[in-house]
């Protein structure tokens, strides 16, 4: 009686805990919506007409999920977030467009739909479009910024992976044991277990790991995959007026430095932020400028969750970004950053 007691008592108050994560999370993402502006200026002169905006993109780029912690407490590139900020910035009129982006890469459709969202801004607005990274411009990242004006760089970032990763199909052959225990999942393989599923249509079973797959299954995925990497050399090639040959045999899919991007014009130069914004200033001409920047003044109550979640679950909530990630048909991601 005591256990059961105790049991009920500790589930009650990880039940209340859970719930009461919820209501946070529900109340700060609800008065998030009703933020009337997501812009603020941050320096220059107040009474100029020409204003640069500043976008700061940081993570992974997918659409909205629903896990109840996946808005606005992780890093990570939303399309629609991105389309909010950009009606926002057809009001103020702006006559730059600094797109200040960390990423990785992502999934084929957000990534295609973010890389859409900005062109057809930069084509209704005629606004300059200028790309920056600090950090990592690759894969899914690079794809989204053939829609820029130009691309800059600082020192010591990775530009590059112009290329498309499918799923890992994983097969055991002939499984005789799966377990999985307190030091994770093991599988043993000899002629043993017998796996029944049940499908309709050929090939719906599509990566299950008991099966090999067929030859004309591996190469349909590639076909796919083929398809996709053409389009992503299309843009880069018409962006930065490169050969599609040099692209495919010269560059590939590789990651480079800034200085090793800047020799393959992957990128236009590299220099720090505050050069840049002196480079806008002098190829515009302006004689005075503002510059808005999206910055979210967060709560004390969301500034701590967001600390205690990413320092005590960080690795879990990765692993799920990750396999998340995983699940996409094609990823335009680095295959050495979506390692789980």
């Amino acid at each position: 009686m005591v256990f059961f007691s105790v049991f009920f008592r500790t589930l009650g108050f990880l039940v209340a805990i859970l719930i009461f994560l919820i209501i946070v999370n529900i109340f700060i993402n609800f008065s998030k919506d009703f933020q009337k502006y997501q812009f603020s200026m941050i320096d220059g002169n107040e009474n100029s007409k020409n204003i640069i905006a500043s976008i700061n993109l940081n993570g992974p780029i997918f659409n909205d999920t629903n896990n109840v912690f996946g808005s606005g407490f992780y890093d990570y590139i939303n399309p629609t977030q991105v389309k909010s900020y950009l009606e926002e910035l057809k009001k103020l009129k702006i006559k730059a467009l600094i797109i200040n982006i960390n990423s990785p890469g992502g999934t084929v459709s957000a990534t295609a739909e973010l890389e859409k969202i900005i062109y057809e801004f930069k084509k209704n607005t005629n606004t300059k479009i200028y790309f920056f990274t600090k950090e990592i411009l690759a894969s899914g990242g690079y794809w989204a910024a053939t829609s820029a004006d130009k691309i800059f760089a600082s020192y010591g970032s990775i530009i590059g992976s112009i290329g498309v990763s499918g799923p890992s199909w994983f097969y055991y052959n002939d499984p005789t044991s799966i377990s999985s225990g307190i030091f994770g999942q093991s599988i043993e393989t000899k002629n043993g277990i017998e796996v029944f599923s049940q499908n309709a249509g050929q090939s719906k079973d599509l990566f299950n790991p008991y099966r090999r797959p067929e030859n004309k299954e591996i190469e349909h995925l590639q076909n796919i995959i083929d398809a996709i990497y053409n389009d992503f050399i299309s843009k880069v090639s018409k962006s930065r007026k490169i050969e599609k040959s040099y692209l495919k045999k010269n560059i590939g899919a590789l990651i480079y430095s800034s200085q090793q991007a800047k020799d393959n014009f992957l990128i236009d130069d590299i220099l720090d932020y505050e050069t840049l914004i002196k480079l806008i200033v002098n190829e515009n001409k302006f004689e005075d400028y503002k510059i808005y920047e999206n910055i979210m003044n967060n709560s004390l109550l969301e500034d701590f969750l967001v600390t205690y979640k990413k320092e005590k679950y960080n690795l879990d909530y990765y692993n799920y970004i990750c396999k998340n990630l995983e699940t996409s048909i094609n990823l335009l991601i680095p295959t050495f950053l979506k390692e789980c």
